[in-house]
């Protein structure tokens, strides 16, 4: 049979003896494990003590209890015991996480008063015992360890509001200064003359007179005043916060001079980049990060007729659209909903591209509309009136047609080159005499490859190269004419005359067909040309 251990025999025991055995073991084995829940609260005339389970307060006496139920809400019961007990004993901490099994360790307190802890390590868990024989008008160590900790709380919170940059001040119900923070006293040193002198008197006025019967009960109120400061020749502003704190009136105020200074800067950005706008002859409209009309000019109203009141009112962007179509300023898609989400309308929108459309409308007018975002997600607008160079393209467009319809009915095969060589234009007679069509052809169009298509359909001839030689001839020129045959037996007179551009117009007029046998004579080589023997 094995061996039986401790626990099993108390059980065995516990069994046999019946119910009060139980209770008696149950007992003995709660000791000899160590106390899982110590009764504190029931015993008397016993030190503040604490019992923790790591951060976990198990236990503490009324006293304890006292010292630390004014620790801010926060912090976890060991917290708020280094909160009260921390500026005494400022290695509590270690000492709590480092103690050793069924040690027991003594803290001295650093401020040479009798007060001592006493850390004990039972089973795992760490008795905090506070001891001492310190008495100052009849408190306990706990109260007086309690007033050190709201006292410290003070100190601290005391040089938070003097060290701090912001005004921090109190007025009662009549406004008169009931507390203020350094900063505060300095400002009013500066603006009473007082800031060179030794002593120093309480402010007789608020910085911010009547300040206090602005504050009210619902919620603190917020606005940005200035003060004229006559020894730096300028004015300072800050940033008020006031809130009601009893009959009291509590007021923050935050230096404000960057902010009034860029936004300084900025309205006179606005108002220089406005005069600019102003002679624009492009319509502007400038939208801001909510989609609201933020900026225009006026060539945007002399563009579209829109109501100078209807622009001031700040539209949104959808609204401004929609005003647009209602005058009907641009064009009528079949589904403009649609349409119209190609914008972004609303700060919401993911989407915010670049966006250029030529508007057709109805009257006749063409403007040039672009969109364009803007890195502040700002989104603008330029209306362009391109009416007249629509017109003058259309026109222009329509005289090339019809100058290539006077090129066509002519009988003459025509070519064009410029002064460099490159053709320009030709007209139909010209393709089908060369067998070539230019509108679908993606070969250069120069005169080196008109020639070889030339020198392809004709008889060997000298012409070509004189015809080349006079294309490329600078200064003043003539009229150039010459003969050849073609390969089917037909002759054509070449004619190359200079016109306006140092261009050349070059036509081909087809002869009559010649004879055969007059042909195969013309055609065959020259001994005397060619050097050759007969």
């Amino acid at each position: 049979m094995e061996s039986l251990g401790l626990l099993e025999v108390a059980l065995i025991a516990a069994i046999s003896l019946g119910g009060t055995a139980i209770v008696a073991v149950g007992f003995w084995l709660m000791t000899i494990r160590g106390v899982a829940r110590h009764r504190y609260a029931g015993i008397e005339n016993i030190a503040p003590t604490f019992l923790f389970d790591g951060n976990d307060l198990r236990d503490a006496t009324v006293d304890a209890q006292v010292l630390i139920k004014d620790a801010p809400k926060h912090m976890n019961d060991r917290e708020s015991v280094l909160h009260v007990l921390g500026a005494r004993f400022p290695t509590l901490t270690t000492v709590m996480d480092k103690i050793e099994r069924n040690e027991v360790q003594t803290l001295v307190a650093t401020d040479n008063s009798t007060i001592s802890l006493e850390l004990t390590e039972i089973n795992g868990l760490v008795q905090i015992k506070l001891l001492g024989t310190c008495a100052q008008d009849g408190l306990t160590i706990s109260a007086i360890a309690a007033q050190d900790a709201l006292l410290g709380e003070l100190t601290m919170l005391r040089n938070l509001a003097d060290q701090s940059p912001n005004l921090v001040w109190q007025q009662d119900e009549d406004g008169q200064l009931s507390w203020a923070n350094q900063s505060y006293l300095n400002l009013s040193d500066i603006l009473s003359d007082d800031a060179d002198k030794a002593v120093k008197s309480w402010p007789s006025e608020a910085i911010f007179p009547d300040l206090h019967h602005d504050v009210s009960d619902d919620k603190p109120k917020v606005q940005r005043m200035s003060v004229d400061i006559p020894a730096q020749n300028g004015e300072a502003w800050f940033d008020v916060t006031s809130l009601k704190s009893g009959s009291h009136a509590l007021h923050f105020a935050s230096n404000a001079n960057k902010a009034v200074l860029a936004e300084q800067e900025k309205r006179r950005s606005v108002q220089m980049f406005g005069r600019i706008f102003a002679k624009l002859s492009t319509g502007l409209a400038i939208f801001d990060g909510s989609r609201r009309l933020l900026m225009f000019n006026p060539a945007l109203l002399e563009m579209t007729n829109l109501s100078p009141e209807f622009l001031s009112g700040k539209p949104s962007m959808q609204m401004f659209l929609d005003r647009l179509r209602e005058a009907r300023l641009l064009p009528e898609p079949k589904d403009y909903v649609k349409w119209r989400g190609q914008f972004p309308l609303n700060d919401a929108s993911s989407d915010c591209i670049a966006y250029c459309e030529n508007w057709e409308i109805a009257n006749g007018q063409t403007f040039k509309v672009t969109g364009q975002p803007g890195r502040d997600d700002s989104y603008a607008f330029f209306f362009e009136d391109i009416s007249a160079e629509v017109s003058l393209t259309r026109r222009f467009r329509s005289d090339i047609q019809t100058g290539q319809g006077v090129l066509d009915a002519l009988p003459e095969a025509i070519a064009v080159f410029s002064a460099n060589g490159t053709l320009v234009m030709s007209n139909r007679f010209y393709g089908q005499l060369w067998d070539v069509d230019h509108d679908t052809s993606v070969r250069a169009h120069d005169l080196r490859a008109e020639m070889l298509t030339w020198q392809s359909h004709c008889a060997a001839a000298p012409i070509w190269g004189e015809l080349r030689d006079f294309i490329g001839k600078s200064g003043d020129r003539g009229t150039w004419t010459d003969r050849a045959i073609l390969d089917d037996g037909r002759q054509f007179t070449c004619k190359a005359q200079p016109i306006s551009g140092g261009m050349t117009m070059i036509s081909f007029t087809v002869l009559a067909r010649m004879r055969p046998r007059i042909q195969h004579n013309l055609t065959m080589p020259d001994p005397a040309i060619y050097g050759l023997k007969g």
